[in-house]
C-alpha cells in the first residue's frame, strides 16, 4: 500500500542524506514551506502545511496554488509573486486564505522568496505561519478593550490613574474630568494632582500611597478638589496600587460627595440647636430604631427617654394620613425626605395632628442610614383651620352673594364694602376687586326705593338684623331685585365692627310676578273677546314696562299692527321690510336683526340691533329693537320667552276664532258651506227675491246605497268618495248658486235668480249625470246614484224652514218611488214623509216589544216531489193597525239600521226553529233567509253567521241565504270574498229576485251560487196576452237553462196558478213557491202543513 501522509521526496535534493535530513527538519517545525514552479504549481510542500489544511501530499503537489488560495486573494498573491526579483525575498509578509478539506479557510501570514535561477530549487519560496488563532485571540483582545474602555468613559464615578508617588495623571474618565472642571480628559494627563490640592491634603495624599506601598488597607478619605471652573468639590476616593507602563501607578475611584458633606455640617448644625427649639426631634439609625430624642420629643408622647432609646418608632406611635392627604412616609422617604402632616396615634388611645419633617442623615456613626424627624403639634392649629375653611367654603361657595360692610362710616360716603364673595361678582358684574374699598351705593339706582334705604341705615344704626327687598344696578347698569339679610358683627365689647349682608337674587320671582299680573291681564282680554290689536297693544305695554329702551312690533295677518310710539311713524316701512326678511329667511326660529344696513330710517332712535320672531302656525312676527351689545341676561330671556309665548298665544286665539268661525258655517270634509251658512244664504236670497219677484230653487240631494258603502269599504273610502261627489256637483252649479253639505250624504243646492223653474229640473238632471262618473279607489269603481227633491219659492214655501222640509219629503218620496231621480215637492210628500218618520219610529219600539214575528213559507221540489225547505219571512203585527205589509215596513227598515238588527235576529230564530222541528221529531228542513246588501258588506257578518250555526247546533248546509244584485252594485269584490267564506263553511247561497236588478249576467260569472230565485213578476207574465206570454214563455227558459248550464238550482216565486206550475214544470224548473203551495205561515202550522201537502201527489190536488 502506498502511504499518502509520507511527503513525497523533491526532486530537487540530489542527496539522499540531505533530503532524509532536510524532511526531517520540516516535520519538526511549524512553519510551512511551499515551493512553486514558474508556472505557480506546488513542487514542495511541507508536512505541516498537509497537516494544518488537511490534505494529503499527493493531492497538494502538482496542483496549482490557486486551487486552495480564496477567490478574493488570488490578485494579491499574482502581484506580489510578479513584482519579486529574481533571488530577492519579500520583506512584509502577506496574509492569505487557504481552503481546508472540510471546506473552512485558514489564514496563513507568508513570505516569499524567488529562487527560479538557483539550479537546486527553481522556483519560489513561500513560508510562513498559520495566524488564524492569533488573529482571533487579537480581535477578541481588541473587542474586551474597548468594552473596558466603555465603561470606564461611561461610570458616573471618577476612575483615576496617577504614577506613584509623584500622582502625576495617566487618565482620567469623562466623569472625573468634571470634578477636575474640564470638560475634556485629555487636558488632565501629565497634570500633577498637587495642582488641584490644597497644602493640607497635599500631607495627606502622601501619607496614604506611602501606607498603599506598605500593604496598608486604608478607609475611604475625602479631598477638597480646587477646580478650574472655579468650584470647590468634595471627594471621596478610595486607591489601589498597579503596575503598568513600566512604572508603579495608583488606580483611583471616587465619589462627588460636596452635597453629602452639605447635608452633613447642616445636620450638625441642626443637632446644636436640637435642645433650643420647642418641636419634637427623633433620630434613627439605619434600622429606623430610635437612637436620639429630645426633651420636647419625651415631653409630647409621654415617654422617658433613657427607657425609649434602642426602640423602633413604632413604640412612639403609629402615623396615618389625614382625610385630605392620602400620602404618607414610605421607607423611601428616609432617604429621600419628607414633608406632610399625619395623624400620630399613640399608645396609650390619643391621637394628634403633626407636622412632620423626615431628613435622611449622613453620618459615620449612624452608618450613613438614619433619619431625622421634626415633629409639631398641630391639632389646635389644624381645628381651628377646619372651622375657618368650612366658614370660608360655606362663603365661597354659596349661592348668595356674601358682603362684608364697615360698621363705620355709615352716611356718605359709607358704608364701604371690606370682602365680597365670587356669588357677589356674578350677581352685580362687578369684579371682586372693584368692589372691595367701595361704597355700597356703587350698586343703587335712580329707581331702587328711597324708603328701604333708609330703612337699611337705621337698621346699620342701630345694630340690628334685619331684612329688605331691594332694587340694585349691575355694572353694565341693568335692574336686578334682591332679597337682603342684614346681621351685626360685635367685637368683645359689643360694639359692631362690620355687617354682612347676604343677598339673594330675586329677580326671576319679581319679574314672574309682574308677568304673571300682566299675563293674566291679557288672559283676561282674551277670554271676553277683545279686538286683537287691543291685546297686542297691551303686549307692547308689557314689554315697554319691563325694558324701557326696547321698541316693540308687533303684527298678525287681517288685524292692525300693535307698536311702540317711536315706530309709528315708520310702521309701514318696518313691516314690509320685516316680511321681506321672513320670506328671505324662510324659517321659524328667531332671526337677528343688524340695523347697521338697511335701516337707515331708524338710525334717529339710538338702535343698532333686533330680534324677530315669525310666528309658526300663522303669518304674523313679533320684533324687538334694542342697543344692547352685550349677551342677554336671564331676566331678560325670561321676559322675551313669556312675550312670545303671550304673543304665540294671542296669535292662536285670534286663529282659532278664525278657525271656529270657519267650521261654524263650513263642512269640514268638503269645505262647502253647511247647514248654517246654507240657512244664512237662503233667507238672503229669499229676502232678494222677495224685492225682485224671482224664483228661488232648493235642491234637496242624498246619495242612494251610502251607508252600505261606509259599511263595507269604512269610512276613509267614504270620506273620500263624498269629497270627489262635492267636487262633480260643484261642477255643476252656477256661478251665483251655493253648493253645500247638509250632513252624512245630503247635499243641497241653492238656486237664487230664477227666471224659470225649469232651470231646476235642468240642474238636478245634471247632477244626476255627474254621478256617472265613477270613483275609482284601489283599481276599482264607485258608482251610487241620488234623490233629488226640489222645491221652489213662492210656491212651495216663503221661509227657509219650510222649503227646507219640503224638499227633503220630495227627495224622500223619490227614493221611494224610483230611486237616481229627482222630483218636485207635492203636499202629499209631507203627509207620507210624516208616516214614514211615525213607522220608522214605531218599528224600533216594536223591536224592543217583540211585535215581530217569523213566519215560513214551504218550497215544492219538483224533482222529489216533497217539501224539503222553507224560507223564512218577517212579519209585523201592530198593536193599533194590525198586520203591516212587508213592503211597507221593509224599506223603511233598509233605510235605516234597524235592517242590520232585524236580519240578525231573524237569522238566529230561523236556525233556533229548524233544530226545534227536529227536537220535536221532525225531519230537519233547509231554511231560507234573506240577507240584505248592508249585512253582506259588514266585515263581522261571516263570523256571526258561524255563531249562530254553532249556538244552535244547525249544520251548516241546511242554512241558505238569499242576497240581492244590489250587492254587487256596492261592492262586488268584497261581497264575493264573503260569499266564498260563507260556502266554504257549507251554506248555499241563492241570488233573489233574478231578472229585476242591473247586469244580472255578469254578476252570475262572478258569484259561487248554489240556486238562483226567478222573480216572480216573470211567473206572472205567463198568464198575460199571448204576445206576451211567448216572450216571457222564451225568457223564462233562457234563465233555467242558463242557470241548469252554470249548475244553479231554480226557484220559482210567485207561483199561483195552475198554467203557470205546469209552465215552468215543462221547462225544468226544479223548485217551486208561491200561494200555489202555501202561504206563508206560523212556525206552529208549518209542519201539519208539510204532511197534508205530503199526503197528495201533486200540489194541484
Amino acid at each position: 500500500m502506498i502511504d499518502d501522509t509520507a511527503p513525497v521526496p523533491s526532486p530537487l535534493l540530489n542527496s539522499d542524506v540531505v533530503a532524509a535530513t532536510l524532511n526531517t527538519l520540516l516535520e519538526c517545525i511549524a512553519e510551512i514551506v511551499i515551493i512553486l514552479a514558474p508556472d505557480q504549481t506546488i513542487r514542495f510542500a511541507s508536512p505541516a502545511l498537509t497537516n494544518l489544511l488537511g490534505h494529503p501530499p499527493s493531492l497538494v503537489v502538482n496542483r496549482s496554488i490557486y486551487d486552495f488560495v480564496h477567490f478574493d486573494d488570488h490578485d494579491l498573491l499574482r502581484h506580489h509573486l510578479a513584482q519579486l526579483a529574481d533571488r530577492q525575498c519579500q520583506r512584509q509578509p502577506i496574509r492569505v486564505r487557504l481552503q481546508h478539506a472540510e471546506g473552512g479557510w485558514r489564514i496563513f501570514e507568508l513570505r516569499c522568496c524567488n529562487r527560479q535561477h538557483q539550479p537546486e530549487i527553481g522556483g519560489t519560496i513561500l513560508s510562513g505561519y498559520d495566524v488564524t488563532a492569533l488573529l482571533a485571540a487579537d480581535y477578541a483582545l481588541r473587542n474586551n478593550e474597548l468594552r473596558y474602555r466603555q465603561l470606564l468613559e461611561l461610570a458616573p464615578l471618577l476612575i483615576m490613574i496617577s504614577n506613584f508617588p509623584e500622582g502625576i495623571i495617566r487618565y482620567c474618565n469623562p466623569a472625573g474630568a468634571r470634578i477636575f472642571g474640564v470638560d475634556d480628559p485629555a487636558e488632565l494627563v501629565n497634570q500633577p494632582l498637587t495642582e488641584f490640592l490644597s497644602g493640607e491634603d497635599h500631607d495627606l495624599m502622601r501619607q496614604r500611597r506611602q501606607a498603599l506601598r506598605n500593604g496598608q488597607l486604608l478607609q475611604p478619605a475625602r479631598y477638597h478638589i480646587y477646580a478650574r471652573d472655579q468650584v470647590v468639590r468634595v471627594v471621596e476616593v478610595q486607591g489601589t496600587l498597579i503596575e503598568g507602563a513600566g512604572e508603579i501607578q495608583v488606580l483611583t475611584i471616587g465619589y462627588d460627595v460636596t452635597d453629602r458633606e452639605e447635608a452633613e455640617r447642616q445636620l450638625n448644625l441642626r443637632a446644636r440647636v436640637l435642645s433650643q427649639i420647642h418641636e419634637a426631634v427623633i433620630v434613627t439609625d439605619r434600622s429606623g430604631a430610635i437612637v436620639y430624642l429630645n426633651e420636647m420629643a419625651a415631653y409630647l408622647y409621654g415617654v422617658q427617654p433613657e427607657a425609649i432609646i434602642g426602640q423602633p418608632l413604632s413604640r412612639l406611635f403609629t402615623a396615618e394620613p389625614l382625610p385630605y392627604q392620602p400620602v404618607q412616609p414610605s421607607v423611601q422617604s428616609v432617604s429621600t425626605g419628607w414633608r406632610g402632616e399625619l395623624i400620630h396615634r399613640l399608645p396609650d388611645g390619643r391621637a394628634m395632628m403633626v407636622d412632620v419633617s423626615i431628613d435622611p442623615l449622613y453620618h459615620d456613626e449612624l452608618a450613613n442610614g438614619g433619619a431625622l424627624i421634626v415633629v409639631r403639634d398641630i391639632t389646635a392649629r389644624k381645628q381651628a383651620e377646619e372651622r375657618l375653611r368650612l366658614l370660608e367654603s360655606v362663603v365661597v361657595h354659596t349661592n348668595d352673594a356674601v358682603i362684608i360692610l364697615d360698621a363705620e362710616p355709615l352716611h356718605a360716603p359709607g358704608p364701604f364694602i371690606r370682602y365680597a364673595n365670587a356669588a357677589c361678582s356674578q350677581l352685580t358684574g362687578y369684579a371682586t376687586n372693584e368692589l372691595i374699598g367701595r361704597s355700597l351705593r356703587i350698586l343703587h339706582g335712580p329707581a331702587t326705593d328711597p324708603a328701604t334705604l333708609n330703612r337699611l341705615w337705621e337698621a346699620m344704626e342701630q345694630q340690628q338684623p334685619a331684612r329688605f327687598e331691594l332694587l340694585y344696578y349691575t355694572r353694565a347698569g341693568e335692574p336686578i331685585w334682591v332679597d337682603l339679610s342684614l346681621s351685626p358683627v360685635t367685637d368683645e365689647y359689643g360694639k359692631a365692627t362690620h355687617f354682612i349682608a347676604l343677598h339673594r337674587d330675586i329677580s326671576a320671582q319679581k319679574l314672574a310676578a309682574f308677568l304673571e299680573h300682566d299675563r293674566s291681564a291679557i288672559l283676561a282680554l282674551l277670554l271676553q273677546h277683545a279686538p286683537v290689536t287691543a291685546v297686542l297693544n297691551r303686549l307692547v305695554t308689557l314689554i315697554e314696562r319691563q325694558r324701557p329702551n326696547w321698541l316693540v312690533w308687533a303684527e298678525l295677518d287681517g288685524h292692525p299692527t300693535a307698536a311702540s310710539k317711536p315706530l309709528a311713524d315708520e310702521a309701514e316701512l318696518i313691516g314690509s321690510r320685516l316680511r321681506q326678511m321672513i320670506a328671505r329667511h324662510n324659517q321659524k326660529a328667531p332671526i337677528i336683526l343688524d340695523l347697521h344696513t338697511f335701516w337707515d330710517q331708524l338710525s334717529h332712535l339710538s338702535i343698532s340691533s333686533g330680534w324677530l320672531w315669525p310666528l309658526a302656525k300663522a303669518h304674523g312676527a313679533l320684533a324687538i329693537f334694542h342697543q344692547q351689545t352685550d349677551w342677554l341676561s336671564e331676566s331678560d330671556q325670561t321676559l322675551l320667552r313669556v312675550a312670545t309665548e303671550l304673543f304665540n298665544l294671542i296669535a292662536d286665539h285670534a286663529n282659532l276664532n278664525a278657525q271656529l268661525n270657519y267650521q261654524v258655517r263650513y263642512d269640514a270634509l268638503t269645505g262647502l258651506p253647511n247647514r248654517n251658512l246654507l240657512q244664512e244664504r237662503i233667507d238672503l236670497a229669499l229676502r232678494d227675491a222677495r224685492e225682485r219677484r224671482h224664483i228661488v230653487a232648493l235642491l234637496f240631494i242624498d246619495l242612494d246605497g251610502f251607508k252600505q258603502v261606509n259599511d263595507s269599504l269604512g269610512h276613509p273610502i267614504g270620506d273620500r268618495f263624498l269629497k270627489h261627489v262635492s267636487n262633480a256637483f260643484a261642477a255643476c252649479a252656477r256661478p251665483q248658486d251655493t253648493l253645500g253639505r247638509m250632513g252624512g250624504d245630503e247635499f243641497l243646492l241653492l238656486m237664487p235668480d230664477l227666471p224659470d223653474a225649469r232651470l231646476a229640473d235642468i240642474a238636478a238632471q245634471r247632477l244626476l249625470d255627474a254621478l256617472q262618473t265613477p270613483f275609482l279607489y284601489d283599481g276599482h269603481e264607485l258608482r251610487l246614484t241620488a234623490s233629488i227633491g226640489i222645491s221652489l219659492f213662492p210656491r212651495d214655501g216663503v221661509d227657509v224652514v219650510t222649503l227646507l222640509k219640503n224638499a227633503d219629503s220630495a227627495m224622500h218620496r223619490a227614493k221611494e218611488l224610483k230611486r237616481s231621480s229627482f222630483l218636485h215637492y207635492r203636499p202629499e210628500h209631507s203627509r207620507r214623509a210624516h208616516t214614514r218618520l211615525a213607522l220608522e219610529a214605531q218599528l224600533r219600539r216594536a223591536l224592543e216589544r217583540r211585535e215581530l214575528a217569523v213566519y215560513y213559507q214551504p218550497q215544492y221540489d219538483l224533482v222529489s216531489e216533497s217539501i224539503t225547505s222553507v224560507e223564512a219571512l218577517v212579519r209585523w203585527h201592530h198593536p193599533q193597525r194590525g198586520p203591516i205589509a212587508p213592503g211597507e215596513f221593509v224599506p223603511i227598515a233598509e233605510e235605516s239600521d234597524l235592517i242590520i238588527e232585524i236580519g240578525s235576529w231573524v237569522l238566529r230564530e230561523a236556525c233556533r226553529q229548524a233544530m226545534a222541528w227536529q227536537q220535536a221529531g221532525y225531519p230537519l228542513l233547509r231554511i231560507s233567509v234573506n240577507v240584505s246588501a248592508r249585512q253582506l258588506l259588514r266585515p263581522e257578518f261571516v263570523a256571526e253567521v258561524a255563531a249562530v250555526l254553532h249556538a244552535t247546533g244547525l249544520p251548516a248546509q241546511y242554512l241558505e241565504l238569499e242576497i240581492t244584485e244590489g250587492v254587487m252594485l256596492d261592492d262586488p269584490i268584497y261581497a264575493a270574498r264573503q260569499i266564498d267564506q260563507l260556502r266554504h263553511m257549507g251554506v248555499r247561497i241563492a241570488l233573489d229576485d233574478f231578472g229585476t236588478g242591473y247586469s244580472s249576467l255578469a254578476y252570475l260569472r262572478q258569484l259561487r251560487l248554489d240556486a238562483l230565485k226567478i222573480d216572480q213578476a216573470f211567473v206572472r207574465a205567463i198568464d198575460e196576452q199571448q204576445s206576451v206570454v211567448t216572450n216571457s214563455r222564451a225568457l223564462l227558459r233562457a234563465m233555467i237553462n242558463l242557470a241548469h248550464s252554470l249548475g244553479l238550482a231554480v226557484v220559482a216565486e210567485g207561483v199561483e196558478t195552475d198554467d203557470q206550475r205546469a209552465a215552468l214544470l215543462s221547462m225544468g224548473c226544479d223548485v217551486l213557491q208561491g200561494y200555489l203551495i202555501a202561504h206563508p205561515i206560523p212556525a206552529d202550522e208549518v209542519w201539519p202543513t208539510i204532511m197534508r201537502l205530503q199526503g197528495r201527489h201533486t200540489p194541484t190536488d
